[in-house]
């Protein structure tokens, strides 16, 4: 009788790609987790995230609970706490994260520096893992791990004009033009296609969200002692090589005692052939225990995901509720994420001493786009009341910040019952008169900012914030229109910013032309109940408070401050 798992109707019907937080010790790991039965683990290259590992996992899931992680430092992991981990750190630290989630034994997938990881967790940790398989194991010559490292790992610089965006889109492309990327002559071209548009993307966001401590973990696989590790292995290890990867060539440098096999080029054809392999060492287990909720962490949001209808929405929180205190809910920025409010969320919690959630609407940060990816106000709204009544909040103060505010009115007039208190901060809200006009005007000058060839769309998204600083309209540059003060513009900030509302593309100019065109002074003056309404002075959007004035509102300029908007916000 064979012990190799048996796939299931039930199991491959309807099945999700859920994702989760869990907590280590002081760290948070991300990861997702799909399928039923054993597990097994994905590990994806560097400097990505799960999200490259998604094919290969749900092919797995057909027989496994296939679990890919953000590995330390990428995606929404956190960094290891220590300065210049070691691959060895890393496998240590898949096995402290098994623990946490209740899991003893698992096979082990990984993909570059990820495969380094598996098969140093198959030497460390023999009694944890069945097997480990790699796609693409790195070894290099002393000559390449000593010199290579400085030339290859460039650093990540803001600069004033945007060009690193597309220092890093071109760096991201060049990786499958040339191997190593920064050798760019013929002898060295890459055997594989140069991949579309939003995969490029995708890997510069990823590339962003680890920023310049990129370096800390990519920097590992050449410092690893790479066939050395051989002679440790205790369970099966099967080195899989794909005609097309960067690696393919290194099937040669391997002894003629380690167990290497080629893999399809095919990306699909390649997850069925590495199923069969996985399926012939399956680990001990079952099905492991249901995913925990993210623990607390000292002076940091607690992050987790909620399920709304058929997806799930991301939601950072802080504070506790206490008996009978309506949390405040914040929404963000549009474009943009959640992650913009954090330092805001952990504030106010501590000055209000309420609750306080704010979440990635769908199609923005985390959370994915609903069908359709509906970004009219009216729509965003409705999610929005469908994520509270997820959460279980029947009533709340309701904070929304530049296009947020657009839908936190709009979810005042759908349900004014459940908005206790209403602030705008720095709302968009064009005059009347203006509206239509000033959105043509806005617009033409720029493209519809999804992912280009030559990443123009990150530059486009750079310099409109950037100028929307300095003028107002930003496309408008006469000396009249030149804004007082002094301009937010770090090149730090704005990287920030534009990664966060350039996450999911697609979104970014629906929603931006929704809440420019939608008539914020209108619908709020049909309001009863509290309203506040702030504007920080030196904020992108800052000259619309003229038209809230002009209409009669009073509006309260704040210092651009988490903690002067949080002592406001909780007065």
């Amino acid at each position: 009788m064979s012990n190799e798992p048996s796939p299931s109707s039930d199991r491959q019907a309807g099945m999700h790609l859920t994702r989760h937080f869990v907590t280590v010790g002081n760290r948070r790991v991300h990861y997702s987790r799909i399928g039923s039965g054993p597990v097994v683990v994905l590990l994806h290259a560097s400097p990505c995230s799960f999200k490259v590992l998604e094919q290969p996992q749900r092919v797995f899931a057909r027989y496994f609970t296939a679990l890919a992680f953000d590995t330390p430092g990428f995606g929404l992991s956190d960094l290891l706490p220590m300065a210049q981990p070691e691959t060895e750190d890393f496998a240590d630290a898949l096995a402290e994260t098994l623990d946490a989630l209740g899991i003893d034994q698992v096979a082990v997938h990984g993909r570059h520096t990820g495969a380094q990881v598996a098969v140093e967790f198959a030497a460390r940790h023999p009694m944890r893992c069945s097997f480990a398989l790699t796609d693409g194991f790195p070894v290099f010559e002393e000559s390449v791990r000593l010199s290579r490292p400085g030339s290859y790992l460039k650093p990540i610089e803001a600069s004033w004009e945007g060009a690193h965006l597309l220092w890093m889109w071109f760096r991201y492309r060049e990786q499958h033009v040339f191997w190593p990327w920064n050798a760019q002559d013929q002898a060295h071209r890459a055997d594989t296609d140069v991949p579309g548009v939003d995969f490029i993307h995708r890997g510069v966001i990823e590339l962003l969200e680890a920023g310049d401590g990129y370096r800390i973990g990519y920097a590992t696989a050449y410092r690893h002692r790479g066939l050395a590790a051989l002679a440790d292995l205790k369970v099966p290890v099967c080195f899989g090589w794909r005609p097309g990867d960067s690696l393919f060539t290194n099937r040669l440098r391997m002894p003629d005692s380690a167990w290497s096999v080629e893999i399809p080029r095919e990306a699909d054809a390649a997850a069925n052939a590495e199923l069969q392999l996985l399926l012939k060492h399956p680990p001990m287990g079952g099905t492991p225990p249901a995913a925990l909720s993210c623990s607390e962490l000292p002076g940091r949001t607690t992050l987790d995901y909620v399920t709304v209808g058929a997806s799930q929405v991301l939601v950072r929180r802080s504070g506790v509720t206490g008996a009978g205190r309506s949390p405040f809910v914040l929404i963000h920025p549009l474009p943009g994420s959640s992650l913009l409010l954090d330092e805001l969320v952990v504030e106010l919690a501590r000055q209000s001493d309420r609750e306080v959630i704010a979440f990635d609407l769908p199609g923005h940060g985390e959370s994915l786009a609903r069908s359709g990816n509906d970004q009219s106000v009216e729509a965003l709204a409705q999610a929005a009341l469908d994520t509270l009544d997820a959460l279980g909040i029947v009533a709340c103060h309701l904070v929304g910040r530049q296009g947020g505010a657009t839908v936190a009115v709009a979810v005042a007039a759908l349900a004014p019952g459940r908005v206790l208190e209403l602030t705008l901060d720095s709302p968009v809200a064009l005059p009347a008169a203006q509206r239509a006009h000033m959105i043509d005007e806005w617009f033409k000058p720029l493209g519809d900012f999804l992912p280009r060839w030559d990443g123009q769309h990150l530059v486009q998204a750079w310099h409109m914030r950037r100028d929307m600083a300095l003028w107002w309209p930003w496309h408008d540059r006469r000396r009249e229109c030149a804004r007082a003060g002094v301009p937010n513009i770090s090149p730090d900030r704005l990287t920030f910013e534009i990664r966060e509302s350039m996450k999911q593309a697609a979104s970014f100019a629906p929603v931006l032309r929704a809440v420019m065109g939608w008539p914020l002074p209108e619908r709020l003056s049909a309001l009863k109940g509290p309203i506040r309404l702030l504007v920080r002075a030196n904020d992108p959007w800052a000259p619309c408070a003229e038209a809230l004035q002009a209409s009669g509102f009073e509006v309260t300029e704040v210092a651009d401050e988490a903690a002067a908007i949080a002592q406001r916000l909780s007065a």
